[in-house]
């Protein structure tokens, strides 16, 4: 459906929402969400199983070949709100803690700040979320979570 969505030029995209999860209605399956905002259509799929690689896959569609690119994300200049985040989430990922993030667009149906770009965090350990707004695509400061998020289950990624 991503595959689609993307060839005929609709506005679309996705989100893998972890059992748990505050956007994910159910709290014993994992589900991935497809939106297509073009027809304002939204498909739902669950799964017993994380999608790890179907993630980076769609991820990729979405953003382009770059947005996992760890040398691209080096470069970056960050400001001091998203380094104080970025070093957070690397003691997560050390201490082996779970979380995720959502990129929620400006017209996707999760988003409680329609009109802005949203990057969530959820910190799994003590169930805080961060909510970060942006005027722009922030497709920089996505990049470094990217990668710290798919570093999280491998550290050679």
């Amino acid at each position: 459906m991503a595959a689609l969505c993307l060839e005929e030029g609709k506005s679309w995209h996705f989100h893998m929402l972890t059992p748990g999860c505050s956007l994910n209605e159910r709290d014993d399956k994992h589900a991935l969400v497809l939106e297509n905002r073009t027809d304002e259509q939204t498909w739902v799929v669950y799964s017993d199983h994380e999608q790890v690689k179907l993630g980076q896959a769609l991820v990729r569609m979405l953003h382009g070949d770059t947005i996992l690119d760890k040398k691209k994300a080096s470069g970056s200049q960050t400001d001091r709100d998203l380094s104080a985040i970025l070093k957070r989430l690397e003691g997560l990922n050390q201490a082996d803690d779970a979380w995720h993030h959502h990129m929620l667009f400006p017209d996707c149906v999760f988003n409680s700040h329609p009109g802005k770009w949203t990057i969530l965090i959820e910190d799994e350990s003590n169930g805080e979320t961060i909510e970060l707004l942006y005027d722009e695509e922030p497709v920089d400061n996505l990049r470094q979570i990217e990668i710290r998020y798919f570093g999280q289950a491998d550290p050679d990624f």
